[in-house]
């Protein structure tokens, strides 16, 4: 009989776009009845014995259907592993010798080299020495959370792959159970950043674009506490970090998500940024820069902008509030689509996985 393995981990508390990813998988399988073997613990004697029973999978799993995440690799090798030539051989050797007795599936939300380079994060080669023995992997299929990400890698190795872009869920009603800023209640237009909200990260042009008007903006997000020490312009709202689903019911009661990425830089341009299928489930059209993974699937569908960020005050004065009423109605329409279960569904019912 055949058994199907979800290998992948959720660390709780954090709300980033890849934790949400994982966590949708994660269920998916559950409702599957994978068999789910642990993969984390704080306890280094808890996790090493953890390491120990995936690698008896890899090793004597045949006839079976396995699920990897990528960044699940990275937790059960890490990089300080993954540097020494010797260990690094014997791990990919297993995945090889895993995928040609079953069928694997890796799931790739992000690329670590590629992405530490753009996002001016600590570039560690062994990132790219990683990439470089995992993606030629022969009788390995890969799921990209994007399809530009996607013809990137097999531009480079020529991988089997297919595409799961980040979805969101239904909003949860918290009406009864949470009084909301009074920043929502205002009649002028509202506009919500919901993500991460590191200093340096566009945010403080973000705060620029939209200081002393009469438009609203609101910030909420992890690694904003820097913005508690600021004098904020009075329209400008920075409400601290808050779990996913009430967010997202946050972001509901706004009529414009932002998503202001530097459309200048390669790794904006080939993710797919969780916040586009987090704003339109919400039922708003969002706002962003024109990067071509999002350009290739909401141009056409006139439910979201693409401005260049330098021309974002223009857009801003000149928005139509009927129009916009117009757009929540289409959203409302197709925002299923962007669903998890719908998107998940939609891929393993295709592929037979399984």
């Amino acid at each position: 009989m055949v058994k199907k393995y979800y290998i992948g981990h959720f660390l709780k508390g954090l709300n980033d776009g890849g934790q949400s990813r994982n966590n949708a998988f994660r269920q998916y399988f559950i409702q599957k009845f994978a068999k789910i073997p642990s993969t984390y613990s704080c306890n280094p004697i808890l996790r090493f014995i953890y390491l120990l029973n995936i690698m008896r999978i890899f090793l004597f799993s045949r006839n079976n259907e396995i699920f990897i995440h990528q960044g699940t690799l990275l937790l059960l090798f890490p990089l300080p592993i993954l540097k020494f030539k010797g260990i690094r051989e014997i791990v990919f050797k297993l995945l090889q010798h895993l995928s040609v007795r079953n069928s694997v599936t890796i799931e790739v939300n992000d690329l670590p080299y590629e992405q530490a380079i753009d996002l001016e994060l600590v570039v560690n080669e062994v990132y790219k020495i990683f990439q470089d023995k995992l993606y030629p992997l022969k009788k390995v299929d890969f799921i990209f959370a994007s399809h530009e990400m996607g013809k990137y890698i097999k531009g480079k190795f020529n991988s089997n792959y297919n595409v799961v872009i980040n979805g969101s869920n239904e909003v949860r009603d918290f009406y009864n159970t949470k009084k909301v800023h009074d920043c929502f209640n205002s009649a002028e237009t509202k506009y919500i950043y919901a993500g991460g909200l590191n200093k340096g990260r566009q945010i403080e042009a973000l705060i620029s674009k939209f200081a002393n008007r009469k438009e609203i903006l609101i910030l909420t997000g992890e690694w904003g506490e820097w913005l508690s020490d600021c004098k904020l312009p009075k329209n400008i709202y920075y409400l601290g970090k808050f779990e996913e689903d009430y967010v997202h019911y946050l972001a509901s009661k706004c009529d414009i998500g932002i998503i202001p990425y530097d459309e200048s830089r390669f790794y904006y341009n080939i993710c797919y940024p969780t916040k586009a299928s987090f704003y339109i489930t919400a039922g708003i059209p969002f706002l962003s820069t024109p990067l071509s993974e999002l350009k290739n699937i909401f141009q056409n569908m006139g439910i979201a902008f693409f401005v260049p960020f330098a021309n974002w005050d223009l857009f801003i004065t000149n928005l139509n509030k009927n129009k916009l009423a117009e757009i929540k109605y289409e959203i409302n329409k197709v925002k299923s689509n962007f669903f998890w279960e719908e998107l998940l569904n939609c891929y393993f019912n295709i592929n037979k996985i399984k």
